[in-house]
């Protein structure tokens, strides 16, 4: 068979091939060129059928722009229920955005196509409906026209919406206002911040006073007589008694490291008071001025009374006994009765005795024979006063066997452990330190006179004495080196000369006065020890009440006398016309009037290094204004030559140096643990009425619920600083911040399951401390150091963000909840409250403040439909 030709076939396949791919291409073209006319066609329906209607539908969207924005700016109002309605447009000539408010389309239509209206530009060509939905939604639609002028068709083909909720928080309105304001300074109290001998700060600053009011110098500010034994190696100490209510009161410790005798009797009774604080009773001495007035087992004796004597009233949170007493009271007389003195009532309900030593509490009779003998082994008690802080008689065996034994670890110690400065008192082998009064009345044979004060306080200027000179000293006291010496001076010198105070072990300084510590004349002032403490100036607000016409029933004067805290002498002292008040202000502060005058701190003579512990802030202004404040810390890094507080060497090292403010009297206390608040601190510890608290939790955390922290000053931080919804949130739990001082620092506090947190700074004695228009006002103050926002969980209003500053709430004299919203919405333009963004430097921010609800804005991008 013949083969058969393909190659005409070959050629006919080519032709196939191609004409299949022609058609395939036609088919892809057609269904792309459907599908853009269908998405167009659909898009031209959006928008309507006509260019008109686009141009509404761009219109519209251009309309709800600016109702966002003008919703944003607090102009627009939203519906209670159903829907308003709004037309927005301009005026020629006036760049403004003008707005009409209508309760229907129809109102809201007819005023469009008014003809008087015809020259306004009407944004959008449209008007706004807001309608509120049953969810509690709102949706807004602007409604477009394709006919400007006929409002009887029916084709809003343009319209467009958006749908939204709103969240509404509080916001403070500003005004500037003339006012002053000031917060309470703190002082932290340390081991080493006590008084003791003649050396008396009460009297100090009471003398203050009575120069103030050109009354003459008087010697108010020495606490006692004395009197020696035993060829004077014996001194014993007699308080001065004062008619009727007494008293030797104090904030501080009441320390006597000799034996006091005292001298009470019907018309002067002797009392001591150390508010918040301890009384040391330290002495023990043996020798015939006692065991001929009592007999030979009175012997080895702390206190003890003059015969037939009045009762001694003791008056503290915390009595340390390291003697022997004895007493022979008159009939019906206790011995020395023991009551509460302290902010901590309600929690404390009594009083911790320290015996240091096993102790006999012996009472006589007038034949020199003991009645009775109440014996107390060495350790801590508690002593019960009842809900009334009902006085007891501390020589009565009733009160030995209501005394409670207790340890070091028990929650009655723990409260008064932040005040307990026995410790300080003695060295390693428990034998108490020598320690002296910068002025001595009396001193014991063999020893070293302390004389860098005169009996009334003022500093000794005897030219080449053991304390001043005309010249630089070359010389010094080397009785001295092994002293511990605390002075608190009731005035500044104003001869020029060198003044020189010092001693081996430990120099105390204390300014407690009225008036600021100024160097008026060309002073060279120095402090020489390898540890040196300064305290400059009592608080801020504490007060001294002055009465010298007072007098009481045998018709003698009552002797004028300072009282810290709430307490006061008699209800008829504190109410007398007579009675003067002073509050003691810029007091923490050191002044140098004389620009040749210097205050220096050095190492103890022949050494090259000390310790400077500053007990409280103060500030330090020198001749040419400039002034610098100086931390409370310790400082163990001062150069060998010394430091000129009056120097810009001194300011530099002052300034660089990095200060924790840590109170040692609380530091111990685990208050944040791994970062957060520690929730398993011991109840009992929360009381810290005496000491500063310092919470840094950069976790944040969940306060103790339903607890109450107390301090002298609380300082907050929580968080780490961040904002929105990287804060870290910090619950107030029902919690209390109760101190003179609180300031708070937070990203977001928050109230949860109805628990806030409640602050308390306010305290019957403290001056006002907000002045407004000339007027002093009461109430509270609360320092924000950061920006801080306070969440509330309340749909109506959320939260309020707080700017750092000074808040001054008037009329708030009790606890007051900072998340609660209702606390905050109180604030109107007829009750306002004042900040401050800065205190003491002069500045004008001061502000007048009301709370307004406020919307937070809304953003309608890609929510449209």
């Amino acid at each position: 068979m013949k083969k058969l030709h393909t190659k005409k076939r070959r050629i006919n396949s080519k032709k196939g091939i191609s004409m299949v791919l022609a058609i395939a291409l036609a088919a892809v073209l057609f269904l792309s060129t459907t599908t853009f006319l269908s998405i167009a066609m659909l898009q031209q329906k959006e928008t309507g059928t006509t260019m008109n209607s686009r141009q509404a539908y761009v219109s519209a969207k251009s309309a709800l722009d600016i109702a966002k924005e003008l919703l944003n700016d607090g102009k627009l109002s939203l519906p209670d229920s159903g829907s308003l309605y709004y037309v927005f447009y301009y005026i020629e000539g006036d760049p403004e955005v003008h707005v009409e408010k209508f309760n229907s389309s129809e109102l809201a239509l007819k005023w469009i196509n008014n003809p008087s209206h015809a020259s306004y530009t009407i944004i959008g060509n449209a008007y706004i409906k807001i309608t509120k939905n049953t969810d509690g939604s709102y949706t807004m639609t602007a409604v477009g026209k394709e006919n400007k002028y006929d409002y009887s068709g029916d084709g809003n083909t343009g319209d467009l919406s958006t749908k939204f909720d709103v969240k509404y928080n509080l916001v403070e309105k500003e005004e500037t206002a003339n006012l002053t304001m000031k917060q309470k300074t703190i002082t932290s109290p340390t081991g080493n911040k006590f008084l003791m001998l003649g050396d008396q700060t009460s009297f100090s600053l009471l003398r203050s006073v009575r120069k103030t009011l050109n009354e003459g110098d008087t010697t108010f500010r020495t606490l006692q007589s004395y009197d020696t034994d035993n060829e004077k190696k014996s001194i014993i100490y007699i308080p001065k008694n004062e008619a009727g209510n007494t008293p030797l009161t104090t904030c501080f410790p009441l320390v006597f490291d000799k034996t006091v005798k005292s001298t009470s009797n019907g018309d002067s009774r002797l009392k001591f008071t150390a508010y918040d604080n301890g009384i040391y009773f330290l002495g023990n001495y043996t020798g015939p001025k006692i065991t001929s007035d009592y007999n030979s087992e009175a012997v080895d004796v702390s206190f003890y009374t003059n015969s037939d004597a009045y009762g001694t009233a003791l008056e503290c949170k915390y009595l340390v006994i390291g003697g022997n007493m004895v007493c022979r009271p008159a009939t019906g007389e206790s011995g020395i009765t023991l009551k509460y003195s302290g902010s901590s009532y309600d929690t404390d309900k009594g009083v911790v005795i320290y015996f240091t030593k096993n102790c006999k509490l012996m009472t006589y009779n007038n034949s020199n024979q003991i009645t009775k003998t109440v014996e107390y082994k060495k350790g801590y008690y508690y002593i019960n006063l009842g809900d009334n802080n009902t006085a007891v008689d501390l020589f009565s065996e009733s009160t030995k066997a209501s005394a409670k034994e207790i340890t070091t670890n028990s929650e009655e110690y723990k409260r008064v452990n932040s005040i307990d400065m026995y410790s300080s008192m003695v060295d390693t082998k428990g034998k108490l330190k020598d320690i002296h009064s910068a002025y001595e009345g009396e001193y014991e044979k063999g020893k070293e006179r302390v004389d860098i004060l005169n009996e009334s306080g003022t500093f000794t200027a005897v030219p080449n004495s053991n304390s001043y000179s005309n010249t630089v000293r070359t010389e010094f006291t080397k009785g001295w080196k092994d002293y511990y010496i605390y002075c608190a001076p009731s005035e500044m010198p104003t001869a020029s000369g060198y003044y020189d105070m010092y001693s081996g072990k430990e120099f105390n300084y204390l300014w407690y006065n009225i008036n600021p510590m100024e160097f008026n004349g060309n002073v060279d002032m120095s402090i020489h020890s390898s540890n040196i403490t300064l305290s400059i100036g009592p608080d801020e607000n504490e007060t001294v009440y002055y009465n010298n016409q007072i007098k009481n029933s045998n018709g003698n004067p009552y002797f004028p006398y300072s009282f810290n805290q709430t307490i006061l002498p008699t209800d008829k002292f504190a109410t007398d016309s007579n009675t003067q008040k002073f509050t003691s202000e810029g007091s923490n502060k050191i002044t140098q009037k004389n620009s040749s005058a210097s205050f220096s701190v050095k190492p103890y003579w022949n050494e090259k290094s000390f310790t400077l512990k500053v007990v409280n802030d103060f500030i330090v202004e020198m001749s040419d204004g400039t002034t610098y404040t100086i931390k409370a810390d310790d400082y163990t890094d001062i150069p060998e030559t010394g430091l000129n507080l009056f120097t810009d060497e001194a300011k530099k090292y002052f300034e660089s140096h990095s200060t924790s403010r840590v109170d040692s009297n609380s530091s111990s206390i685990e208050w944040v643990k791994n970062n957060t608040i520690n929730t398993s601190v011991d109840s009992s510890n929360l009381d810290q009425s005496s000491s500063v608290i310092n919470f840094k939790a950069t976790g944040g955390g969940t306060l103790k619920e339903d607890s109450t922290y107390k301090g002298r000053a609380i300082y907050c931080d929580f968080g780490n600083g961040s904002s929105g919804k990287d804060a870290i949130v910090t619950y107030g739990n029902n919690a209390t911040l109760k101190a003179d001082v609180v300031s708070i620092g937070a990203d977001l506090l928050e109230r949860k399951d109805g628990k806030g947190l409640k602050i308390n700074t306010y305290s019957a004695h403290n001056e006002s401390t907000c002045v407004v228009d000339g007027n002093p006002i009461d109430g509270s103050m609360l320092q924000i150091t950061r920006k801080t926002t306070l969440k509330f969980n309340d749909d109506n209003a959320n939260s309020i963000t707080l700017s750092p500053g000074y808040y001054f709430f008037p009329g708030i004299t009790g606890d007051f909840d900072i998340l609660s919203k209702a606390f905050w919405e109180k604030w109107s333009s007829s009750n306002p409250y004042y900040k401050a963004e800065k205190l003491g430097d002069g500045t004008k921010a001061y502000k007048k403040v009301t709370v307004t609800t406020k919307m937070d804005p809304v953003d309608f991008e890609g929510k449209y439909f």
